[in-house]
């Protein structure tokens, strides 16, 4: 009769090696998802920054400039920029040729819209920028951005802006009296 020995298995099956492979590759997608997942949210995070570092920026421009906002000799608001949104800022308020303390508080209004648009146009993707009084002495101050996955129309834009934002437009709006 013959004798049958058994052996201890020694080491991996094939079948084991690649079920962790597979393991270890779905493991790795997911963090690769994450990680790209992460950079979206991290633009979209600094963009938000950015507009609200701009949206005050111009309110305090504005606090600063009390005479300006509201012009006493019409009463019209120097601080009035109601350009429906653009993906290029096509067309600024005239730039004053005065200087430093020479300016009226309407140039220097024209100067701080202008300086506010362009830093918009720098800092956002499409940025723009409204700006409107609202009754009895405050102002609303809209940026407006285009973000990358924003597949509907922001509630928070402007509707008065002819044609008003469309899909894809993220606004941030500031109200405040100067």
């Amino acid at each position: 009769m013959k004798q049958h020995i058994l052996n201890k298995q020694a080491g991996a099956s094939m079948v084991e090696i690649v079920v962790t492979i597979i393991i270890i590759a779905i493991g790795l997608l997911g963090v690769a998802s994450l990680q790209a997942n992460t950079m979206r949210y991290l633009k979209v995070a600094n963009q938000r920054t950015e507009a609200t570092q701009a949206a005050y920026d111009l309110s305090e421009r504005m606090r600063a400039n009390g005479q300006g906002v509201k012009n006493s000799v019409t009463g019209a608001a120097s601080y009035t920029y109601t350009t429906a949104y653009a993906t290029t800022v096509t067309s600024l308020p005239a730039m004053p040729t005065c200087g430093g303390p020479r300016c009226t508080p309407a140039e220097v209004a024209a100067i701080d819209i202008n300086d506010w648009l362009r830093g918009l146009s720098n800092r956002l993707t499409d940025g723009a920028g409204y700006i409107v009084p609202v009754a009895p002495t405050g102002y609303d101050v809209v940026v407006m951005w285009k973000e990358a996955n924003l597949t509907i129309v922001d509630p928070a834009c402007p509707t008065a802006t002819a044609p008003a934002p469309g899909i894809g437009v993220r606004c941030f709006t500031v109200r405040f009296s100067p």
